[in-house]
Order: C-alpha cells, then sequence, then structure tokens
C-alpha cells in the first residue's frame, strides 16, 4: 500500500517506479487502489481551500500576542539590557508569524483531508479478507429508493472527479445485467476479456437509460467509460457511448 501511494505521488526513483508498474498491470487490486487515488485527487481538486475563520484567527492572535508578551516581560526582567521583544536574538514579527501560522494550517489540513478521503476511497474498493478474518469494507449496495440515474448530456460520457469517484464506490447494474452471466457476455461482446468493472450505475445520456462501467485501459490513470443499453448481453454489445476518464 505504501509503494503505491509513493507510485502516485511520483516520489519514487525511476527504476523502482518502472518495476511497480509493471507488476501494477498484472494486479486488479492495485489497480484499483490507484483508480481510487486518481479519483479522490480529483474530487479533492474541486474542493475550495480550507481558512481559519476570521474570529478564531483574532483569538488565536491575541492569545499569542498575550504570551509574547508576558514572555518578553520576564526576559527582561531577568536581563535589562536584553531587547524587550527579541527571542534568541531575532525581534517577532507579529504579522510574519500569523502568515506563517495561517500557512502551516492550510498545509496540514489539507493534507488530513487528503489522507482521510484516500483513506475512505481505498478501503472501499479492497475485498474481505475471509482467512485472516479482518474483514474490510465492501463497496456499499444500492439502498431502495437510492439516488436516481445520473443525468448526462453531450452524446457521450463525460464525467466530473467528483461523478468518477462516485461511481467507483458503486457496483448497482439495471435489469438483467445485474445477472453476473448477462454481465459477462455483455462485457465480452465489447470487447472485455477479463475482469469486473472497477464501478457501475445507472444513467441516463441524452434522456436514455443506459449502464456505465468503468473499466481499466491498462494505462496508469486512464480508464474506459463504457455506457450500454440494458438489453447488452452475450452477442449484444448495445454499446451508446465509450470514452475515457483521465490518462
Amino acid at each position: 500500500m505504501d509503494l503505491l501511494a509513493d507510485l502516485h505521488a511520483g516520489v519514487l526513483d525511476e527504476q523502482t517506479a518502472e518495476e511497480l508498474r509493471s507488476q501494477v498491470q498484472d494486479d486488479p487490486e492495485a489497480r484499483e487502489i490507484l483508480a481510487a487515488l486518481d479519483a479522490t485527487s480529483a474530487e479533492l481538486a474541486e474542493l475550495p481551500p480550507l481558512t481559519i475563520p476570521e474570529d478564531v484567527s483574532a483569538r488565536i492572535d491575541a492569545a499569542l500576542e498575550n504570551e509574547v508578551r508576558a514572555w518578553a516581560e520576564q526576559q527582561q526582567a531577568a536581563a535589562p539590557a536584553a531587547p524587550p521583544a527579541e527571542q534568541g536574538g531575532q525581534v517577532i514579527d507579529f504579522a510574519a508569524a500569523k502568515q506563517r501560522r495561517r500557512r502551516r494550517f492550510t498545509l496540514g489540513a489539507g493534507l488530513v483531508g487528503v489522507a482521510a478521503a484516500a483513506a475512505a476511497v481505498v478501503f472501499s474498493v479492497l475485498p474481505t479478507n475471509t482467512e485472516s478474518g479482518v474483514p474490510q469494507a465492501q463497496p456499499p449496495s444500492p439502498a431502495p429508493g437510492g439516488k436516481p440515474p445520473l443525468a448526462l448530456q453531450g452524446g457521450e460520457v463525460n464525467l466530473s472527479g467528483a461523478q468518477f469517484a462516485e461511481t467507483l464506490t458503486r457496483q448497482d447494474y439495471l435489469g438483467a445485467l445485474s445477472d453476473p452471466q448477462q454481465l459477462l457476455g455483455c462485457l465480452q461482446a465489447n470487447g472485455v476479456s477479463s475482469g469486473k468493472p472497477l464501478g457501475a450505475r445507472e444513467i441516463t445520456l441524452d434522456g436514455k437509460p443506459a449502464q456505465l462501467m468503468v473499466l481499466p485501459t491498462g494505462e496508469t490513470g486512464q480508464f474506459r467509460l463504457l455506457a450500454v443499453a440494458p438489453d447488452c448481453g452475450p452477442n449484444n454489445p448495445a454499446k451508446i457511448s465509450d470514452s475515457t476518464f483521465g490518462g
């Protein structure tokens, strides 16, 4: 898991990264994890930056200034020759300190958000480990009366980062496609020889009902968005749209 996260972040040396990419191509679980990280990054990129509320910032600034003044007074009493507002020979700049604190808060909060969101998405795609007895989260099952189909326009499927991330967490199939054999026949009719969709959900494309499936392409960070009619099956591709996400 750590190596995959480092690969996704681009911090590995080139030789290690190349070796790991070749292994990822033969590991469906690893591809799912990278897909989850891609989707999380795309979704987080659409969020507004985190900031400290002004009233909270003002209270923190006041408390810090009071603490520094009290410290300076103690230093002055102990050594009258020392400048009253110095710390280790450096004059304290409240404005600069405030700016540094805000940058640290924004960066720290952002990293925590990335870690939490990435963990949530990664764990949602991992299978249950029955041999070790450690339960792992499964993609959520559609609840009765759940969300309506995702309505798309434009002739082919194009998803935002948030829409792609949500699709990856679902395995919702229309009608006969909920039958594994029907689904397998549909995938084979569309040139997919092995594997299961990374995510699936019901959509409408230009008002027509369709089944959207996210499939790997073999390229890191790129995914196939295949939309088919509900009657897709053996020898009947019923393809409505075939596009890509990422890359």
